[in-house]
């Protein structure tokens, strides 16, 4: 094992395991075997691959151990189990290798059983699979030679020796070219002593950042790759990639950097006294062994509390793109092979973090387009309380046809929309702005729900899109609670009273828009209680299983949630928590409080153009003048704080149009600040820290308000994002 009698490492545990994978590959003639243990996250994750090139590049290095793998199996039941091999009887039922494995091939598991606990798991691989079954000899050798190694890794773990995984596996090119590390460069890559292990080490890291970039799809995607893949087998604690970008770097991602050095680099200008932007435009990468080495040419390098820094350049078809730094705690030499792999590494990053730009880029576009398309701001209505969400599909078109409207009406009257064009294209959009713009102008004449169906149906057919849609439109009154509606292949409303029942009313279901133009829509009468909630929503929130009255949404819905607000987003949430949503997802929630909004029910509202320079005084000014007004001069001088501080950081940050609005209630105040661009001021972190979580808003300093309120939400609404903040307003 080695020579020490009191102390062990996990160096030692990992040698023993080397030793039993060379020694069964050698004696069962197999390509690959694989030492898997128990990790803290209680997946079965490798620490040893040795074997054959390049079947050690395709082994899994993580399994769950309830998939139906024959790793998983064996740790499970703690017994052998087998996969691939010729006869039935050979091989455990429904076992495999793993999915993802390109080739055929046989494999064996067995569980390591120490005296105290069930460690892991030694996996063996044939390639191509075995023409027969394992003799019975040889399976009495490797339960002999597992329960060797069992005793020796239980012996180490009596000595304090971790059994658990950690995040990288040692390779071990078993059949390759001996090879040996150079003293003093040693870094942890592969397994000290083994000839070979390093290098094949190397380029194992290398197959797997190129396997993961290929399926990331964002920008956010390459910068959890470059994480997982380049800054932890350096052994970096921290990262950051800068994009260029108009002359200046700009923050693409990062983990592990301080807060205050981050705001310093986000969209500095690229000059050649940085490091970065010095080794993104002279296309050398820069190697700083410790701080005192970086000061001596960077005397103005930004303090960022690491003692060594590695800056590499990013250039793509020889083109300046961006720079990845690896920073580290302690000073730190990169050999030769090291900085080779880097680079190699950085051709593979820059691909696809321009790959990724551009998808993004096209993302963004689409998704302004949509929005565009969508109401600016929801209509206030006394009586009535609502909110809405709209969410693209995750998909790289960013583009839907699912819409939300409400359309003001004469005489205390509201219409409430909720539609779907089929497909994802600018198709779709196109078409449902045209719909959105008809059903909002035939309602605004006066006509029933079903008679404005009618009329969209017939539009849109001689439009000759090829095109579908569905709708589902209500028109309220709020002074009586009458509501009309009408649905045209859309799911209908859900309706929850306030004794907390759920209905969904009786309509016909009716033919899609689009289909066949001389259908005619009907229209449903239905009375509504005070403190009644309707929810209109497109399929994508329930991937096609409606909301009604069954106990899927009764498990949902409860326990009722306070506001409207906080309701929708537990929707969306819910929609979105398991599984990546392949459809867009419009949610519309209205709170009808009853034909009477009542003394405790005002509301003011106030807009502010993007540069107007007195919009902040003003806004103070119209809360003070409306406290003051209804009698509340004793929150004047909070709410005008608040108003202040979050008005100024929605014209700062994200420059915009500003809408203001002021809601009574009996127990409290609700102040709203939209603003219409939700571009982040810095990047958010791959990992937020206890350091960057106080900025998880994203540069909008909400500390003032987080002291002051009694609570505050950031949610989407409209085009934009809506700051609510709730303060108490006890008698």
């Amino acid at each position: 094992m080695n020579d020490r009698t009191d102390t062990y490492s996990t160096l030692d545990r990992d040698r023993v395991l080397a030793d039993t994978l060379q020694d069964v590959i050698g004696h069962l003639g197999a390509n690959t075997a694989m030492a898997y243990l128990l990790a803290d996250d209680h997946t079965l994750r490798a620490v040893v691959i040795g074997g054959a090139q390049p079947a050690i590049y395709t082994m899994p290095e993580h399994i769950d151990i309830d998939e139906p793998f024959a790793t998983a199996a064996a740790y499970r039941t703690g017994t052998l189990a087998t996969a691939g091999f010729p006869t039935a009887a050979a091989s455990s039922p429904g076992m495999r290798l793993a999915s993802r494995v390109p080739f055929p091939y046989s494999v064996v598991s067995l569980p390591i059983d120490t005296e105290d606990d069930r460690v892991g798991v030694l996996t063996v691989v044939w390639v191509p699979p075995r023409a027969h079954p394992l003799p019975a000899g040889d399976i009495t050798w490797l339960h002999d030679r597992t329960g060797a190694l069992a005793r020796t890794l239980g012996t180490l773990a009596g000595h304090g020796v971790d059994m658990h995984a950690g995040a990288l596996p040692a390779v071990l090119p078993l059949y390759g070219r001996a090879a040996t590390r150079r003293p003093g460069t040693d870094s942890g890559w592969g397994l000290p002593g083994h000839p070979g292990s390093a290098e094949v080490s190397f380029m194992y890291q290398l197959h797997q950042l190129a396997a993961e970039l290929n399926e990331a799809t964002s920008v956010s995607d390459v910068m959890t790759v470059t994480r997982h893949r380049v800054m932890a087998p350096f052994g970096a604690t921290a990262f950051l990639v800068h994009t260029l970008k108009e002359g200046r770097l700009w923050i693409a991602g990062h983990s592990g950097y301080p807060t205050t050095a981050v705001r310093l680099l986000h969209g500095a200008a690229a000059t050649d006294h940085r490091p970065d932007a010095h080794a993104l435009h002279s296309h050398t990468p820069l190697y700083f062994e410790s701080r005192n080495n970086l000061l001596q040419d960077y005397p103005h390098a930004v303090e960022d509390d690491l003692e060594a820094t590695v800056h590499l350049p990013i250039t793509p078809h020889n083109q300046p793109l961006g720079v990845c730094t690896l920073g580290f705690p302690r000073t730190r030499v990169f050999s030769p092979e090291e900085q080779a792999v880097a680079m190699l590494m950085m051709d593979l990053l820059g691909p696809a973090l321009e790959r990724a730009t551009l998808t993004e880029s096209a993302r963004q576009l689409a998704e302004h387009l949509q929005k565009k398309l969508l109401p600016r701001r929801l209509v206030e209505v006394p009586g009535m309380i609502t909110t809405a969400r709209y969410l693209p599909a995750a998909s790289a078109a960013g583009l839907g046809g699912d819409w939300y409207d409400m359309i003001p009406l004469p005489g205390s009257r509201i219409a409430l929309v909720v539609g779907d064009v089929e497909g994802h294209s600018v198709d779709s959009s196109i078409v449902m702005g045209q719909l959105r713009s008809a059903v909002r102008a035939y309602a605004t004449e006066g006509h029933t729900p079903g008679v404005t169906l009618t009329r969209a149906n017939r539009l849109l057919a001689e439009l000759d899109t090829d095109l579908m849609a569905t709708c589902c439109l209500v028109t309220l009154d709020t002074t009586t609670g009458t509501a009309e509606i009408a649905t045209a292949g859309h799911p209908p409303p859900l309706i929850r009273a306030s004794d907390g029942s759920l209905t969904t009313p009786g309509l016909p279901p009716g033919l899609p828009l689009g289909i066949a133009p001389d259908t005619p829509y009907t229209t449903t009468d239905i009375s509504l209680t005070p403190e009644t909630l309707l929810l209109l929503y497109t399929d994508g929130l329930t991937e096609n299983r409606p909301l009604d009255a069954s106990p899927y949404t009764r498990t949902l819905l409860t326990p009722p949630l306070d506001t409207v607000d906080h309701l929708a987003d537990h929707l969306i949430d819910h929609a979105t928590a398991h599984h990546t949503h392949h459809d867009d997802i419009a949610l519309l929630v209205a709170h009808y409080e009853g034909p009477h909004a009542g003394p405790h029910r005002r509301i003011n509202h106030i807009h502010f153009h993007r540069h107007d320079l007195n919009a902040v005084s003003s806004a103070r000014q119209f809360i003070a003048d409306s406290l003051h007004t209804w009698g509340l001069d004793d929150l004047i001088d909070d709410t005008r704080l608040l108003t202040s501080e979050i008005v100024t950081n929605a014209l700062i940050h994200a420059d915009s149009d500003v809408d203001v609005r002021l809601r009574e209630y009996p127990d409290h105040l609700r102040l709203e600040v939209h603003d219409t661009d939700p571009t982040p001021a810095i990047p958010t972190p791959i990992t937020l820290t206890l350091d960057t979580n106080q900025h998880a808003e994203h540069g909008r300093g909400l500390l003032i308000v987080d002291a002051l309120a009694t609570q505050w939400g950031n949610t989407p609404s409209g085009r934009g994002k809506t700051i609510w903040v709730d303060i108490d307003n006890h008698p």
